[in-house]
């Protein structure tokens, strides 16, 4: 089923405003009002909290029964909360919510929280959970680099991980709004339905350096210690030498390859370049070095987008990604909005209020490390908020829905594997309306050690072009939606 074909196609120019009550105990009331515009923001309708006194019957009310509701009228769009949704929220439990699931044509959706009135679940306060980040701000646990882990998420328990649960929710909270009287409207990229983001974190520069000649020459040549045949060993000793001898290398080919197939298709991309290096996690290069800067300086002529792949500690301090901001916008002379932490690290929420302080106003960063999947429950942009202190920030996050590494090393699929997981996704996102981001490395066309990883690129660009995608970097992609 695709979204946008229950709504009018109407162009509306203009957002509609629509009164919204929010009548719930106090604690709960903040986290209800971002869930309800959460749950609205994919539609071109500017919901205004209004107090029930002044309610004038047409709109939203979202709040208990034990209340006076004698002015609602037919054109109210009613949801009625169960005492257990908020005193869910209130205990700040790491107990999976009370759930079922909805049947929706072939398609089978869980929903978290009950409700009364014209809908038997809360879309509002699912909504809520999901792009609050609630899971990962009161589940702790965590891998060796300090990320939220697939194993034990309410995507793993409830297999829904390739499912954006919150796309359902506001696909039925629109149609029963509709069914109210009110015109919605889906917001576009542009004059198309959905976007596609190619995105590409620039890890090294080159691929012949003095840790890889030891890794090639010594740790596999010769003293085999990943257990090859003599026949490999000895083409990586032969590779080894080779580019000795040649000036090209096999990562700078991809960057530049990268780029080249990009503007051959005429898709903008995000390119996410290291400004500094603080451990063995990361490996350096000089912003200032002549093919860094012309890469950079090609890249930012063709139209492209160039952000932030910060050192493997500046995640979670202040002062250092801060610095390294400002370090990549005076190489390139403009202003850097967006990051993506080096091995998706991410401290939620803290690291929230670290983007910033730092000035960063997009993310995209909060995919899953080990798998391709829908973390946040959603493949549209929305703005972080930290759930324990209802801080909502000017960062907006683009979720990462795939990453190739994940499919490769982590999930261990093959070419073949790889590429029909990643459009199975590519057309989930095309038929929600929403925006796939794909994370693509330097390492692209190295068949000897990235196998497959090039073409899983190239298939991608291909499937997104097939289903008409808005192609653009993250800052263009979302400015053409907001």
């Amino acid at each position: 089923m695709t979204f946008g074909t229950v709504f009018s196609r109407e162009i509306i120019r203009r957002m509609q405003q629509i009164q919204c009550v929010i009548h719930v105990p106090e604690p709960y009331r903040q986290r209800a009002w971002y869930g309800l515009r959460m749950l609205l923001l994919p539609f071109r309708l500017d919901p205004v909290l209004t107090d029930n006194a002044d309610f004038e019957g047409d709109g939203v009310y979202y709040g208990t029964e034990d209340t006076d509701t004698s002015h609602l009228t037919d054109a109210t769009w009613k949801l009625f909360i169960e005492p257990e949704t908020w005193e869910y929220f209130e205990r700040q439990t790491t107990d999976l919510p009370p759930h079922r699931h909805v049947r929706i044509g072939e398609d089978r959706i869980p929903v978290l929280f009950g409700a009364k009135g014209d809908l038997t679940f809360d879309p509002v306060a699912a909504t809520f959970y999901f792009l609050s980040g609630w899971q990962e701000a009161l589940q702790r646990r965590r891998d060796e680099h300090g990320r939220f882990r697939f194993e034990g998420s309410i995507q793993e328990k409830l297999d829904i991980r390739l499912t954006p649960v919150v796309e359902w929710y506001r696909h039925i909270a629109g149609d029963a709004l509709a069914k109210k009287g009110v015109q919605v409207e889906r917001k576009q990229f542009g004059d198309k339905t959905w976007a596609f983001c190619s995105t590409h974190d620039i890890d090294y520069v080159r691929k012949w350096r003095p840790g890889i000649y030891k890794r090639e020459i010594l740790d596999r040549a010769l003293l085999n210690r990943e257990k090859e045949s003599h026949s490999d060993r000895l083409t990586r000793l032969v590779e080894a030498g080779w580019s000795l001898l040649h000036s090209s290398d096999p990562f700078r080919d991809a960057i530049e390859r990268i780029q080249k197939e990009l503007d051959t298709r005429s898709v903008s991309g995000t390119f996410f370049y290291k400004a500094g290096a603080h451990g063995h996690r990361d490996v350096e290069y000089d912003l200032h070095d002549s093919y860094v800067i012309s890469a950079l300086s090609e890249q930012l002529s063709a139209g492209h987008e160039v952000g932030l792949h910060p050192s493997y500690h500046a995640f979670s301090h202040d002062l250092r990604l801060s610095d390294e901001k400002n370090r990549l916008e005076r190489s390139i002379h403009r202003v850097v909005p967006a990051h993506r932490a080096h091995y998706l690290r991410f401290d939620y929420p803290g690291s929230i209020a670290t983007l910033q302080s730092a000035g960063f106003s997009i993310d995209s960063t909060l995919g899953f490390a080990e798998c391709a999947g829908f973390r946040f429950g959603t493949c549209l942009p929305f703005p972080l908020l930290n759930p324990l202190t209802m801080d909502e920030s000017t960062v907006w996050e683009v979720p990462l829905c795939v990453m190739e590494s994940a499919l490769f090393n982590r999930q261990n699929l093959t070419g073949v594997e790889a590429e029909r997981e990643t459009n199975r996704m590519i057309q989930t996102c095309a038929s929600v309306g929403g925006v796939f981001v794909g994370l693509w490395h330097s390492t692209l066309w190295d068949e000897r050690d990235y196998p497959g990883w090039g073409a899983h690129f190239l298939s991608s660009l291909d499937e997104a072009r097939r289903f008409e995608a808005h192609c653009d970097s993250l800052s263009g992609v979302i400015d053409a939606w907001k």
